[in-house]
């Protein structure tokens, strides 16, 4: 028994010490920052002594997502070409003093279209890896986001609200801690999304944060943590 018990525990720890591996190696991968590229050209081959050839070069690089969008002080972003967006749920935070766990319901808006519905439910619902939207915009589809506790009551809060924000790679995460024992500050929430106490993301992407319980920054249960979204940007050929 006490073998048998000693193999399982060794092949769980194995098993479960791959998995974390994998784990962060693709999430680290995912979030390399790209590095600029660049090339020389010489226009000879081969030069006799004291002629001087033509030296060329160039470097190419990496677009980041401000060269493709702008945040708006309302933080509303605005698409500044043509972009493939993807947008998926990292977590939904919304607890009480005893741990119940509540949905949030979250929208999102592409310029002059009507709110799309993004996503219903609790934390453990999420699936972050479950891109929900994903589409073509282009100048002028400007992404707004809304969302609120989906309980009577409670109204929605939108992107120009403060308890909404958008967050970019290399920007610091709320500071603010969780409002219950049973959550986590927002900054442990999005572990795989920091580093070294900046928000470590994709070049091309954006976070949205919010809180959708209180509006006064002063109260304990003011967390930034009730709904987070990932917002990925690819560049597309006109």
């Amino acid at each position: 028994t006490e073998q048998t018990t000693d193999q399982t525990t060794e092949q769980t720890t194995e098993q479960t010490t791959e998995q974390t591996t994998e784990q962060t190696t693709d999430q680290t991968t995912d979030q390399t920052a790209a590095i600029p590229l660049g090339k020389i050209e010489i226009n000879q081959s081969m030069v006799r002594q004291g002629v001087a050839p033509m030296l060329n070069w160039s470097i190419d690089y990496p677009t980041g997502v401000v060269d493709v969008v702008d945040i708006t002080p309302n933080d509303e972003i605005e698409p500044k070409t043509k972009l493939q967006v993807k947008i998926s749920m990292i977590g939904v935070g919304i607890t009480d003093q005893r741990g119940t766990r509540y949905e949030a319901k979250s929208y999102v808006q592409f310029g002059s279209s009507g709110w799309e519905h993004l996503f219903t439910g609790t934390g453990d619902q999420v699936q972050p890896d479950s891109v929900l939207i994903d589409r073509v915009v282009r100048p002028g589809d400007n992404l707004r986001f809304a969302a609120k506790v989906n309980l009577s009551g409670y109204d929605y809060y939108y992107n120009q609200s403060s308890n909404i924000k958008v967050l970019k790679n290399g920007d610091t995460p709320p500071s603010v801690a969780a409002g219950y024992d049973d959550q986590q500050s927002v900054a442990n929430y999005l572990r795989p999304y920091v580093k070294d106490g900046k928000i470590a993301l994709g070049p091309m992407d954006l976070i949205y944060v919010s809180e959708l319980t209180h509006s006064d920054p002063q109260h304990s249960g003011y967390d930034m943590q009730d709904a987070i979204v990932l917002v990925q940007f690819d560049t597309v050929a006109e």
